[in-house]
Formats: structure tokens, sequence, C-alpha cells
């Protein structure tokens, strides 16, 4: 009875970590120089197990963030389910803050299946991350809403790429004014990076602008485009479908003034 005691006792543990909240990461943000915005973003953090590279800088008005991984498997998560930055600034509610990018409607998710991953410049992933950087997804105290990427509101900024070795770059500003945060008087910010697991169906965002490959419907009306056949772009990874969840305390740089 008591080995049996021990055998609960032990798969109780299991479960409870398996429920913990990630460690919380120190971070030190670099000051932004003048007109160097987000393209000086170096990553210097990363994640070991997604392989996930991350750096931060800011000034007065703006925290910019860079994301890079060449992980096969992270990259399809990213791309089938999305990434989401959550912002909890010194003082106010957790998480009250996210920017969820890019947003994956259903047709890009089923054309994931179909696109050859081999070639990381292909047509159809061209066409994909194309599609990514026209919307997001923005969650402030008011709720949750779409934002548009495409025209300079000078406001959120964010892009998506991938270059010709397959790195997956993210970039993203965000205003200190959306966070209702003053970076004279507080310089803590928590800062969360969430990614689903490949089998994740939890997005349900329809975005109003986008190109829907293998048959969706784009920029309103009938922007159709067939994806060559791959061998699939979820069933490679498909093993490896742990979500990543990074968790930053970052310590905002300032100014010499």
């Amino acid at each position: 009875m008591k080995s049996k005691n021990n055998s609960w006792f032990l798969l109780a543990l299991v479960v409870l970590a398996g429920c913990s909240s990630s460690k919380t990461i120190p971070y030190a943000s670099k000051w932004n120089a003048p007109f160097s915005y987000v393209d000086e973003v170096k990553p210097d953090g990363k994640d070991q197990v997604s392989r996930l590279a991350y750096g931060i800088i800011n000034d007065d008005h703006y925290l910019y963030m860079t994301m890079t991984t060449r992980d096969p498997a992270t990259i399809q998560k990213i791309l089938g389910n999305g990434l989401k930055v959550s912002f909890s600034p010194e003082g106010q509610k957790k998480d009250s803050y996210s920017l969820l990018f890019p947003v994956v409607m259903k047709e890009d998710r089923k054309a994931l299946r179909r696109i050859d991953t081999d070639l990381p410049n292909s047509l159809g992933l061209g066409l994909l991350i194309d599609s990514y950087n026209k919307e997001a997804v923005w969650k402030d105290k008011q709720g949750q809403r779409f934002i548009n990427l495409v025209e300079a509101d000078g406001s959120i900024k964010s892009h998506i790429s991938m270059d010709k070795n397959g790195e997956l770059t993210q970039q993203m500003a965000i205003p200190f004014s959306l966070l209702a945060m003053n970076t004279r008087e507080s310089s803590l910010l928590g800062v969360s990076i969430k990614i689903d697991g490949a089998s994740s169906s939890q997005s349900g965002f329809s975005p109003r602008i986008g190109i829907g490959l293998g048959g969706g419907i784009g920029m309103g009306g009938g922007m159709g485009v067939g994806i060559g056949t791959g061998s699939g772009y979820g069933s490679r990874y498909g093993a490896n479908d742990r979500g990543v969840d990074i968790r930053l305390e970052v310590q905002l740089a300032r100014g010499n003034g």
C-alpha cells in the first residue's frame, strides 16, 4: 500500500510540474540610439528548447523586439498558429496587453500542409508570409481588435520574413502609450512570448485582409492561389508538438537625457 501511495504522490508531482508556469528570466533592454530603430535589435537571448532567439531595445516612446529561429518545428508552429507576445507593465494586471501575429486563417493552415519546406523562398511560402504582414490582433483593456499593418499610422508595427537560409525573423515595435506606461516613472516590464503546439487549433480568427492559399478568399474577392504538392510542412515535424512559453522581466534602458 505504501508503494502505491508513493506512486500516486510522484504522479501528482509530475502533473503539477507540467502545469507550473515557465521560469521568469531577467533581461536588460538596450537603449535605442537615435534613428537606429528596430534594425539595430540584435537577438542576445535564446530559448534552448525552441531555439528562438530574442532581442529587445527601447527608447522613451517605443519597445522594439526581434525574434529569430531556424528550428523547423518552431517555424512550423509560428506559421501555423501565430506567435503571441503579452505585456505586463509594472503595477498593472498581468498580461493586460498582447499582440497576436501572424494571424492565421484556416485556409492558410491547410495550405501549409502542401508547401514544400525544402524551398524557403518558394512562391507558396512567399505569398503566405506576404498575407501575414497585413494584419495583427491587438488586445488591451478594451478587448481585442484587428489592426492594419499596411497603413502606417504611427502606432504598432509588426513584420515577419524568411531569408534564403530558412531563418524566420519577426520584428515588432510597440508604443509605450498603448501600454499606459511612462518609462521615466517605471522601468520594469513583463514580456511573455507564447507559441502554441503544432496541432493546436486555438486560432479562430478570420482576418479581413489576406490571401487565402489553397482556395481561400483573399482581399475582398477571390484570390485563390493553389500551392504545389510538397511533402507537407506539418507532417515532417509533428513529433515535436510542445508549445513555447518564454517569460521575461525586462529592465528598460534609460537615455542620458
